[in-house]
């Protein structure tokens, strides 16, 4: 169940802030039918369905009546980034978008919105770009952030336009005194147009705080989209994010997610393939050592004819951490030629560490091909065997083949440098790092 007073004291901090928000008496009237909506429903517990296996307890310890406050120099952010040679860097510091930070001018057919100041000089636009959240059950996060609807960042790539960079989305969280911060992202990406989007999601100080984002993305026609998103956080910290994504007919996404660190984690990912041929390949790593928890969401609706899911998901766990994969791909009687297929394959490295794998299908027309499974286990003795007799000691032996686990989706990462930068981060993560970096 939520815990006690966390709905009140969202409440009270929405009634404290709300004169503060911008935007006028239209958004007043809209964070307002938000935060009631919310209040209704509640936050998601163990009742729900697709929430049973996140630790709600955990979540409800964060300062929902907080908001911080701190400032970002380049000193401390820029040693942090990824090593991309060229890319166009959008920087959201608690939510907020920092000029300063960003670099993103003069890139043709590439436009950024702050939606901060959208809310004040132009309401009516900022209204009809932010999608209402709501109309499904798994909005509720997505409804928060709507409630305290004060800033993020629209990005939108014109139809034909080829970007030749990457774009860094960067989500910074300060993390200077125990706080939560709310964004919302919108990008918009033209028919026939093509974007390397890197979303990196860093920590700066040791406290504990929680982000809340809600997303949107929407493809064009024959447009290819390529994202990347690196969870990063520090120890204490937690994120909850919810994405929502359109592709239109002959479009291609694909996601590449590495979950390296935090406290806590819930992801939701919600496609909707509504053009003909669309199609999305969705690959993710994530690890939960220690006491961490992963906990990762997908919905993908098929409602376009020949349209394409390919899912691969893979998890590590150690110690006390909890993961959890849970996928649903629905295919409705208008996807007549689908194609979808899901995998779960998850890496336990320790007797109290768990993972939950639920691949799920729902198919609704015939002449369809779809597959799913999921496997959970332990390290191969018979591989562990070989590498002994190879001369390796047993924890080295068991170093390399966690590493191994994970070196297939790390070699399926856009641009060298993010690759190289990828298989470093991963091999830092890992419960036996000094031994997999000394094998490297």
């Amino acid at each position: 169940m939520n815990a006690p007073g966390t709905i009140e004291r969202i409440a009270a901090r929405h009634a404290g802030l709300a004169p503060s928000l911008g935007g006028g008496a239209a958004w007043a009237r809209r964070r307002a039918r938000s935060l009631d909506a919310l209040v209704a429903r509640g936050l998601p517990d163990r009742r729900d369905e697709n929430w049973k296996y996140l630790d709600h307890a955990r979540v409800a310890e964060y300062h929902f009546d907080a908001a911080p406050q701190a400032v970002v120099g380049p000193d401390e952010l820029l040693p942090r980034l990824l090593p991309t040679a060229e890319s166009r860097r959008v920087v959201l510091v608690d939510g907020r978008l920092d000029a300063r930070l960003s670099d993103f001018a003069g890139t043709g057919g590439l436009e950024v919105l702050d939606i901060g100041q959208l809310l004040e000089q132009d309401p009516d636009g900022a209204l009809a770009l932010l999608r209402v959240p709501g109309e499904d059950a798994d909005d509720r996060f997505a409804l928060l952030a709507d409630a305290f609807a004060a800033s993020g960042v629209a990005i939108r790539v014109a139809p034909g336009a080829a970007l030749r960079v990457p774009v860094c989305l960067v989500h910074v969280s300060t993390a200077a005194t125990a706080a939560v911060h709310q964004a919302r992202v919108v990008v918009e990406v033209g028919a026939g147009a093509k974007l390397t989007l890197v979303e990196h999601f860093v920590t700066l100080g040791a406290e504990a705080a929680l982000g809340n984002l809600a997303g949107e993305l929407a493809i064009g026609e024959q447009a290819e989209v390529v994202h990347l998103r690196l969870h990063e956080h520090a120890p204490a910290a937690a994120q909850v994010e919810t994405w929502v994504a359109r592709l239109a007919a002959g479009c291609r996404y694909d996601q590449h997610l590495l979950a390296l660190g935090g406290r806590l984690l819930r992801s939701n990912l919600r496609l909707s393939l509504d053009g003909r041929a669309a199609a999305c390949r969705l690959a993710g790593l994530f690890m939960a050592d220690a006491d961490r928890q992963v906990d990762l969401y997908t919905q993908v609706a098929h409602h376009g004819a020949a349209t394409v899911t390919k899912q691969d998901y893979r998890g590590i766990a150690a110690g006390r951490g909890r993961g959890a994969f849970n996928g649903l791909i629905v295919v409705h009687p208008t996807a007549r030629g689908a194609d979808a297929d899901q995998r779960s394959r998850n890496l336990l490295l320790s007797p109290l560490a768990e993972i939950n794998a639920r691949p799920q299908l729902e198919i609704h027309v015939d002449e369809v091909k779809c597959r799913h499974g999921a496997t959970t286990g332990t390290l191969d003795e018979v591989q562990l065997f070989y590498l002994r007799s190879r001369g390796l000691d047993p924890a080295a032996a068991r170093a390399l083949l966690t590493f191994a686990f994970c070196q297939d989706m790390i070699g399926r990462l856009p641009l060298p440098e993010l690759r190289a930068a990828a298989e470093s981060l991963v091999a830092g993560a890992l419960p036996d790092r000094e031994l997999i970096r000394g094998l490297l």
